[in-house]
């Protein structure tokens, strides 16, 4: 249901933000803040890569469901290797079909190859930026995964260092990224195309049908699909946003090294 309520209103919010409220035929286009964006994945992403294998397994002696939220609470001890790997199967070819579109409209002819190495790059530092984000939250260990309060769960799934970090949910986020991202750019391409309505529905019902099931595998907790579902499309609109030629916002970035490690600070400016 909270995936559900969640895609209501991304599709609400993502409608107001759409390239309708943009000047006429907005269009994608590079330029030296690709710079800015992709040191920045990089950073994020070794960062990232560096804490989160790292990471130790959890005492589940010390564990208490009453612990966790009340939202939350109903799903410890939940495991479902099928939804694990039906979660798998659904996103992979998900988040391949932006590109695959791009792809698709060139080889008819269309709209020639530019838009492949564009819409490429945008968004590979998207999925890339997302993923290294979401690496860096989980190896806070803010909470383990759901999985890891069932005692019937195998050993090795519960004590692994990576079931220690459950908050958020990185299939949740590349999925809404990917979502919001198709909904957000297809028109762009497509200035006659009618669909929006049915497309926004479609890929959020998809990126819901992904956060629902990492939370039946028991995977991720509710809180945990629902941070990621908003941090993934924020990023999904964010990205093609600041590569339209229309707009005037200019990023920087900076370094900063505090408790995260050393790490990319980024700023712009509308």
């Amino acid at each position: 249901m909270q995936s559900q309520s969640l895609s209501v209103l991304l599709l609400l919010f993502m409608a107001i933000l759409g390239p309708n409220s943009h000047a006429a035929e907005p269009r994608l286009s590079l330029g030296r803040q690709d710079y800015t964006w992709m040191l920045a994945s990089a950073v994020v992403t070794v960062s990232a890569q560096i804490r989160y294998q790292k990471m130790p397994s959890v005492d589940t002696n010390a564990l208490d469901r009453l612990d966790l939220n009340i939202m939350d609470r109903w799903v410890a001890g939940t495991y479902s290797p099928a939804a694990a790997k039906a979660s798998d199967i659904l996103v992979l070819p998900f988040c391949a079909l932006p590109m695959g579109l791009v792809a698709w409209d060139a080889w008819r002819g269309e709209k020639g190859l530019s838009p492949i190495w564009t819409e490429g790059v945008i968004f590979t530092e998207a999925i890339v930026l997302s993923s290294g984000i979401d690496l860096l939250v989980r190896s806070l260990q803010i909470h383990p995964r759901p999985l890891v309060y069932g005692k019937d769960v195998p050993a090795k799934e519960r004590l692994s260092g990576e079931a220690s970090g459950s908050f958020y949910s990185g299939h949740s986020s590349a999925a809404f990224l990917t979502a919001v991202y198709l909904s957000y750019t297809y028109p762009m391409r497509h200035p006659d195309f009618q669909g929006q309505a049915w497309l926004w529905a479609g890929t959020l019902t998809t990126a819901s049908a992904v956060a629902g099931l990492r939370v039946a595998a028991g995977k991720h907790f509710p809180s945990d699909v629902i941070v990621g579902a908003l941090a993934g499309g924020f990023l999904g609109w964010l990205l093609p946003y600041m590569h339209t030629q229309n707009h005037n916002s200019v990023p920087s970035m900076g370094m900063q090294l505090d408790d995260l490690g050393f790490h990319p600070q980024i700023a712009w400016t509308f």
